[in-house]
């Protein structure tokens, strides 16, 4: 939807739909995972030259995932539009999970389970989650106990989440919508040679 806004600024979503119920069952953690981990790095750009790139050219952007779908969010402006594009896609395509993020990202949510062990506001609202998904574990939609959770992390192997990336990332179930100042031709030819094949 192309249309003239302040600043010449433009939103875009992809989200990426994957899996079935029996394909993803037991794959929750590692999915997630796989997702916070998109951002860390590729073969091209560190953790911080990707932040530093997203920076110049005055974009905000934002992944993120879980055991059925992946998604990036992305605020910049006209001008800028294909080169955030361009990375945003090399950052979905091609993570490298560096082995010390990943262990410093399992370290702080399990701490982060640990603190809210004997909070009551954390304990309601799991409990009221487990009360409306009755669902076993394993299943994309089970909401994890504070044991199962930690027991969950601490068993999660840096290789699960880059068999999860493998197996299911890619465009042949997705939708992006673009909204604001941009060329619209420009962007779907643009998006094809980005994400057509993959």
């Amino acid at each position: 939807l192309p249309k003239k806004t302040r600043g010449e600024s433009v939103e875009v979503r992809l989200t990426i739909r994957f899996g079935d119920e029996k394909a993803v069952n037991g794959k929750n953690v590692a999915a997630r995972y796989a997702a916070s981990m998109l951002n860390k790095g590729t073969s091209k750009h560190t953790r911080q030259q990707i932040k530093d790139e997203f920076d110049r050219l005055k974009a905000n952007v934002g992944f993120g995932g879980g055991a059925t779908q992946a998604f990036v969010n992305i605020t910049t402006t006209r001008p800028n539009l294909t080169e955030v594009l361009k990375l945003a896609a090399e950052v979905l395509k091609d993570p490298i999970f560096p082995a010390d993020e990943f262990e410093k990202l399992k370290s702080e949510e399990m701490a982060g389970i640990e603190s809210q062990r004997s909070e009551p506001q954390p304990i309601a609202f799991t409990k009221i989650q487990q009360h409306i998904n009755p669902y076993p574990a394993g299943d994309p939609r089970h909401v994890d106990s504070f044991d199962e959770g930690l027991a969950n992390v601490k068993a999660l192997k840096i290789e699960d989440s880059k068999k999860f990336h493998k197996d299911f990332y890619g465009t042949s179930n997705a939708t992006m919508s673009v909204v604001g100042d941009f060329d619209s031709k420009e962007i779907q030819a643009l998006t094809t040679e980005l994400f057509g094949n993959w």
